[in-house]
């Protein structure tokens, strides 16, 4: 067996969510009985409902998962240094998907004693395993977000009214200290019902989604909780929280731009439903890794052409959504239009949908920081967008946008918890890890426009972070 110290370096597999934190020379003797297995591109390494007692570290290749059957699309794309089989080894039942090798793989095998010893010996080890558990559960709430749309039944479409949904989302509230009232959560059901009547060639429901679209309205006019939500880079990724999210900053910027409420309204409802066009794409396209390819950055055509069909009458409403990727300069999609010929709506939802994508993790990339586009709209290296709408976004946002993670010139790692109109580079910041990258027990805010000797030196993307929150 070649040497595993070698191997794991020779992969860059010592800062995995796994291993992170751990020296590799001191794991040699551990993990020197550990076999190498290899699979062939479409190998089945783990199949739903059968015993599992071993945990797999993926060296190279990549893996993919399926739930219930294999001719299903894949759920989740695991990349090297990733692990498959934790849940069943943890808790003793049998395996919950399969695990089909995506391409050629190379995996460390990790039995149950192993794993274990492991834990025993380096506790930041378990942490790190905890890491990886969280991150399948907030995937696993993606999966049932999007099976939501197989279980709506016809009467639920008709009936359908946004207040209904009674409970909202009491633990994201709790978290960021505010109430959202449901709203996230309605605008979620919105979502999803208006996708599954596009499947089936029945006509959104706008004016309850123009409803709902007030209510954000009035809550992101209240309180920036709508907002938080909207701009937490834990997320996972998904085209319903996509659509959300824009239309949450998007009418925050409009609200900036200083639009009436009718204009606000249209907005809000042109970025709720700007994703529609994805029922065009054949399944599970929009869900694979890799770059994003030319029909599916076709979405927008195919939902102004959706919505020119069903409803013809909000012919507004299907032209801002096709002209979503149009860009100012002309080098945007389908039609390459330009300056005046693009709705303002659209503009907004074209600079928002990149902002919002930025700073969100995607199937094909990791999240950047919103520092990083800001500045380069500001500096104009970024030529796709109207100057009076970067502006605006700036003062919407200031250069360190909400959830941003920021190293501040004590070293400690803080997090943007509120923005100051009056000095767009000093928000209030919640400090969570001191110098030596230790978490807070409690973490404390500070709002560095009054503090002037504390200041941040650098935005840090999310999965840079010294250990997740």
């Amino acid at each position: 067996m070649p040497d595993l110290k070698h191997l794991l370096e020779s992969h860059k597999l010592q800062s995995t969510s796994l291993l992170r934190g751990v020296e590799l020379g001191s794991l040699e003797d551990l993990l020197k009985d550990c076999p190498i297995q290899e699979l062939e591109k479409d190998d089945v390494l783990i199949s739903a409902g059968q015993p599992n007692r071993f945990l797999y570290l993926l060296l190279s290749g990549r893996l993919r998962i399926h739930l219930k059957e294999l001719t299903l699309p894949p759920i989740v794309i695991l990349e090297p240094g990733e692990v498959a089989g934790e849940l069943s080894v943890i808790d003793c039942q049998l395996t919950s998907a399969y695990v089909v090798a995506h391409e050629d793989c190379r995996l460390l095998v990790l039995d149950e004693e192993t794993i274990w010893s492991l834990v025993e010996s380096y506790p930041i080890v378990a942490r790190n395993l905890l890491f990886v558990l969280s991150k399948r559960l907030r995937h696993g709430n993606v999966v049932i977000e999007t099976s939501l749309l197989e279980r709506v039944s016809e009467e639920e479409l008709e009936d359908f009214q946004p207040q209904e949904v009674q409970e909202g989302n009491r633990v994201l509230e709790e978290e960021i200290g505010g109430k959202t009232d449901g709203i996230y959560l309605s605008a979620t059901a919105y979502v999803l019902v208006s996708i599954r009547r596009a499947e089936e060639r029945q006509r959104p429901d706008i004016k309850p989604g123009e409803e709902l679209v007030k209510q954000m309205i009035d809550s992101i006019s209240e309180s920036s909780a709508l907002l938080l939500l909207a701009t937490d880079r834990r997320q996972e990724f998904s085209l319903t929280a996509h659509s959300i999210n824009v239309a949450i900053l998007s009418l925050r910027l409009a609200q900036t731009l200083k639009y009436d409420l009718q204009k606000q309204v249209r907005v809000g409802i042109a970025a709720l439903l700007h994703e529609i066009g994805v029922v065009l794409l054949p399944k599970g396209m929009i869900y694979q890794t890799g770059q994003v390819s030319p029909q599916v950055r076709q979405r927008p055509a195919y939902g102004a052409k959706l919505l020119q069909e069903l409803c013809p009458e909000y012919d507004w409403l299907a032209e801002t959504v096709g002209q979503v990727n149009e860009r100012e300069n002309g080098s945007g999609v389908p039609l390459g239009l330009e300056g005046e010929n693009i709705r303002e709506e659209a503009k907004i939802l074209g600079i928002v949908s990149v902002f919002e994508g930025c700073i969100h993790d995607r199937p094909y990339r990791k999240a950047s920081t919103g520092y990083q586009l800001l500045l380069e709209l500001t500096r104009g290296e970024t030529k796709g967008f109207s100057d009076h709408i970067v502006k605006a976004l700036v003062r919407s946002f200031s250069l360190y946008p909400y959830n941003e993670y920021v190293l501040l010139n004590t070293d400690q790692v803080a997090q943007v918890v509120a923005i100051n109109a009056e000095h767009l580079s000093r928000p209030v910041v919640k400090i969570l890890y001191d110098s030596k990258g230790r978490p807070l027990d409690k973490p404390r805010e500070s709002n560095l426009a009054q503090h002037s000797s504390l200041f941040i030196t650098k935005a840090i993307p999310y999965h840079e972070l010294p250990r997740a929150c």
